[in-house]
């Protein structure tokens, strides 16, 4: 009650006013007893009164001892009714006060109860006729609190449940919300070996309807789209759990399912008109290091691998990115470096990451001022600069368009903006502005003219590629059909399967410096001498030259190989002390351009795994030239 009575306390005011009152009251009491005595000595007088003048002096007397009475009796009242006024006109304040904090009461009970609709995948941000993103009505407002109430908003969410979301079948079923009928395409990438099996793509039944699918003959029900879709591709990234859907959401007016208890499967697209012209691609993803089911030895692992895999795939597929983070940890800042530093080794021609600060738990500017300066300004110090940026939104209090100065923070390949809670009185005053920002940069983000994209022919070309990259050997993909018309499969073309399966590469260093290791697996220590000769050598103890395995990919040498138990596996239950290394490994060397591509001698002796490349003799300059030159 402290925010409401402040200073002193209302009960004592009233208790003050009461008491003076009283006084007043009983002063007035006091006057009528006075009065009521003259009276009485009045009838008494004029019964003893002997003559005309002295009744008259009675008379006199007492007109003049009752008016000085009433002259009292006046004063009291003027003060009683002061008094009055005084707790009238606080008992008005009071009530207006009790009317906002009810006010805010219910504001903050309905921010509450969008905060939690959110968290359950429940909520949808916007009214149903954004469902296919025809934005007819430019006034929709982004926030549910002042554009209609909740009971509308539960009657919205069961109408979308019974006429979008209502499949016969479900196969990924939230509650209700089937994420497989609100995005267009789904490519499930469980894993990320399991292409063998094939992975699951999910198709929408309005995608469906307008793809046309084209049989391929006879061949395993093989098949492709022809549909192709116009726009930017644009994905957003980032780690696990930090908000990648609830963005996309607000910069396209979807409702895409977003929340705790629902997670993006794998590579879902969507295709979207924003602000009636824009045409986008988005492109959202589970995030990477999620929590893994611990099924094996190497689930870890093989969860990381897909992750990573992945994130190569949207890179390639992507002419945009947008990287959420919420506090801007030294994981998430590894994530970015990787991301940046494949941005500025590629083609592509927007070459900056957009990094939205998702501060999803801050509702207050001063925390909001200080986690800009500590985990924005202060990390870039020395390569970057505040901007200021004028944008209009609708303004949600009114829903009225406003025009405000949006800070962000540029540096030579990153653009930093920050977001608060969404379900705050903060969030209001930023969030829109925020967002309309960002769709200022989208949409001037430039584009080939006539640029078509296939979902499905570009997933195909992308993954071929990159399997092949990745497991160091020659995988074709597919998609197939299955019983089921609104479900495909992308899967491992039969003559690939028969060399064998597909196993996890034992170690893959990334650009970021993160190293990925099979439990069953080692890395031999490794030194690498270049002058005349390149000259490579490997520890590798216990192994012969039929157990390594040696070929080359353009200026890429790969050296295979693997060191058995001298005991037999039945003996392990016997260990008493165990500190060599036994398995698989497999190690990439990229042999400078000025040597031969092909190894001229590889041979093991005394343990140690010896190759030798000499200089390319096309890069080497005849002496009986240089002497002609000199």
């Amino acid at each position: 009650m402290s925010s409401i009575f402040k200073e002193v306390s209302l009960k004592q005011v009233i208790a003050d006013k009461s008491q003076k009152i009283q006084t007043l009251v009983t002063m007035l009491k006091d006057i009528q007893t006075e009065e009521e005595e003259i009276m009485r000595q009045f009838n008494k007088m004029t019964k003893e009164a002997r003559s005309i003048e002295e009744l008259y002096e009675i008379m006199e007397m007492i007109n003049y001892e009752m008016s000085v009475r009433n002259n009292d009796k006046l004063e009291i009242m003027d003060e009683i009714n002061h008094q009055e006024e005084y707790l009238l006109q606080q008992q008005g304040n009071l009530e207006g006060q009790v009317r906002n904090a009810l006010k805010e009461l219910e504001t903050s009970q309905k921010f509450q109860k969008t905060r939690s609709l959110r968290q359950t995948g429940r909520f949808l941000q916007f009214k149903e006729n954004n469902h296919n993103l025809n934005m007819e009505n430019n006034n929709i407002q982004s926030n549910i609190i002042t554009s209609y109430d909740f009971e509308e908003q539960s009657k919205l969410y069961d109408k979308i449940q019974d006429n979008i979301f209502n499949d016969p079948i479900k196969y990924n079923t939230q509650d209700g919300i089937d994420e497989t009928q609100v995005y267009d395409w789904i490519l499930d990438i469980d894993l990320i070996n399991n292409v063998q099996l094939g992975w699951p793509v999910y198709i929408s039944k309005p995608f469906q309807a307008k793809m046309e699918l084209v049989g391929l003959g006879n061949n395993n029900n093989e098949i492709k789209s022809s549909i192709k879709w116009e726009g930017a591709t644009v994905a957003v990234v980032g780690l696990y759990d930090k908000g990648k859907t609830f963005v996309l959401n607000n910069l396209t007016q979807s409702n895409l399912p977003s929340g705790k208890k629902v997670t993006t499967k794998g590579i879902s697209f969507k295709h979207v008109d924003v602000d009636s012209g824009t045409q986008l691609i988005l492109v959202d993803t589970a995030g990477s290091y999620s929590p893994v089911k611990i099924q094996s030895a190497l689930s870890i692992v093989e969860k990381e691998a897909t992750e990573h895999f992945i994130i190569d795939l949207v890179f390639e597929l992507s002419d945009y990115f947008i990287c959420v983070v919420n506090d801007f940890t030294s994981l998430d800042q590894r994530y970015l470096d990787r991301l940046s530093r494949q941005i500025q080794n590629s083609s592509k021609t927007f070459r900056e990451i957009i990094v939205v600060h998702n501060l999803k738990e801050i509702e207050t500017s001063e925390i909001l001022q200080h986690v800009w300066i500590t985990q924005v300004t202060q990390i870039y110090s020395t390569g970057g600069s505040i901007q200021r940026t004028k944008v209009a939104a609708n303004n949600p209090r009114n829903n009225e368009l406003q025009a405000k100065h949006v800070l962000w923070f540029k540096t030579q390949y990153t653009r930093h903006v920050c977001l608060v809670s969404d379900d705050s009185q903060l969030g209001l005053d930023v969030n829109p502005w925020v967002f309309s920002l960002l769709k200022y940069w989208l949409k001037s983000v430039f584009v080939p003219v006539n640029r078509s994209f296939s979902v499905c022919e570009s997933i195909l070309q992308y993954a071929t590629s990159k399997l092949t990259q990745y497991f160091k050997r020659e995988v074709n993909v597919k998609l197939i059909d299955t019983d089921n018309q609104f479900v495909k499969k992308i899967v491992q073309k039969e003559a690939d399967l028969q060399n064998g399966q597909l196993k996890i590469p034992q170690t893959n260093i990334d650009q970021s410096g993160l190293i990925l290791a099979r439990p069953d697996s080692f890395a031999p220590a490794t030194d690498i001498i270049a002058n005349d000769k390149y000259t490579i050598y490997m520890d590798v103890p216990g192994i012969s030259e039929e157990d390594i395995e040696m070929y080359r990919q353009n200026v890429v040498t790969i050296v295979k190989g693997n060191r058995k138990k001298p005991y037999q596996e039945e003996q392990s239950d016997h260990i008493k002390k165990q500190e060599r290394k036994y398995g698989e490994f497999t190690l990439s060397f990229r042999i400078p351009e000025n040597f031969e591509r092909k190894w001229k001698h590889f041979g093991i002796e005394n343990g140690v795994l010896k190759i030798v490349y000499e200089k390319d003799k096309d890069d080497i300059i005849p002496n009986q030239f240089m002497s002609q030159n000199e």
